[in-house]
């Protein structure tokens, strides 16, 4: 059973309006205690929460999983002239920053702030493809004692300004942060379907912080979860768009939900992955499967907790993702929903034994 589009949209619209960088999780870890509700919460130091079921239950501890933070800025040092520096947290790609506008938190008061990123016009030279640790922003403020006065400090998160929108082709969005408030809806929603005919297993919804800085909170995460399996739900970059590198697209939007068997950081388990393929091929779930050359996820924390954990990472394809506009297919979501819950449903004691029996 496939969510409601309207619920699937309320949450990726929400999910992925809210401020979150790394380090500054608070308003999208709001939403998650909200829609989880019912469920019993604990937190890490880090600030990841682990939301286990309301009764306690038997049977493997399976861990589904996303992290809630999104690559932003910190403010480095504001100019006497009242503009910003920023120091970026998490990977950005230069030249794409130019003339775009920004969020700007004062953590002092909770206020935001409109910032628009400097750049010339071609009288001036043009606009420079500059590195995002080189920009300066213009708040509309002439001054330092002015943008102080505002309750902003060195220090406060800034994230884009990127509106939540419906693209032409029915169920195409675009938006910030699918990476990763694309996993986080989709755990929402596994979770809800499962709360509602409960598994042959203890499914754990944990919440993760510092994803795009290293995959920090994870490892704290793994500690509070104590996990059997993990599957790790993303929002990884989608490969069907001109000058994107490699062959056939293993990311490409409509293609349904990602099975990812290899990064450099995580080998997904392989009984794992054979087991999730199984479980989409019975379900008539639509995937695909990559192998990637870059990149990585929180798999790769939760694979090295204690002995070993079975990892797998399935994903929702977004064009575009660690830029203001990322563009993902709302087909994908639900099928990365479906095989979440499907895949779980199948991780019963006997199951989950036998992805590690190895003597």
């Amino acid at each position: 059973m496939t969510s409601r589009p309207s619920d699937s949209v309320r949450l990726l619209e929400e999910y992925s309006q809210a401020h979150g960088a790394s380090g500054h999780e608070d308003a999208v870890r709001a939403i998650f205690l909200r829609e989880l509700r019912g469920r019993r919460f604990t937190a890490d130091g880090l600030g990841g929460v682990l939301a286990a079921p309301a009764a306690e239950v038997a049977g493997p501890r399976v861990v589904l999983t996303a992290h809630m933070d999104e690559v932003g800025f910190l403010i480095h040092d504001i100019t006497p002239d009242g503009f910003l520096r920023l120091v970026p947290v998490g990977g950005w790609p230069d030249g794409v920053l130019a003339a775009q506008r920004l969020r700007v938190l004062a953590r002092a008061n909770g206020r935001e702030f409109i910032g628009i990123v400097t750049a010339l016009p071609p009288h001036q030279g043009g606009a420079q493809a500059a590195s995002p640790d080189k920009v300066f922003v213009d708040l509309g403020v002439r001054s330092a004692q002015g943008v102080r006065a505002l309750g902003l400090r060195e220090g406060d998160p800034v994230v884009p300004e990127a509106p939540f929108i419906p693209l032409a082709e029915a169920g195409l969005y675009a938006a910030k942060a699918f990476d990763n408030r694309a996993g986080m809806a989709a755990l929402t929603l596994a979770i809800q379907r499962l709360d509602a005919q409960p598994p042959a297993c203890q499914a754990l919804a944990v919440a993760t912080v510092q994803e795009e800085v290293g995959c920090r909170g994870a490892v704290v995460a793994a500690r509070l979860a104590q996990p059997d399996v993990v599957i790790v739900l993303e929002g990884p970059p989608a490969d069907d768009v001109p000058g994107a590198p490699g062959g056939t697209p293993q990311g490409a939007l409509g293609g349904g939900v990602q099975v990812r068997a290899y990064d450099p950081t995580a080998i997904m388990h392989p009984r794992l992955v054979d087991l999730a393929l199984a479980t989409a091929a019975e379900a008539g779930i639509p995937c695909q499967v990559a192998v990637r050359r870059t990149g990585g996820t929180d798999a790769r924390a939760f694979q090295a907790h204690g002995l070993g954990v079975p990892v797998i990472v399935l994903g929702v394809p977004a064009r575009y993702i660690h830029t203001h506009n990322a563009v993902l297919d709302l087909a994908d979501l639900h099928a990365c929903v479906d095989l979440a819950v499907a895949l779980t449903r199948k991780l019963d004691a006997r199951t989950v034994a036998g992805l590690t029996r190895y003597v």
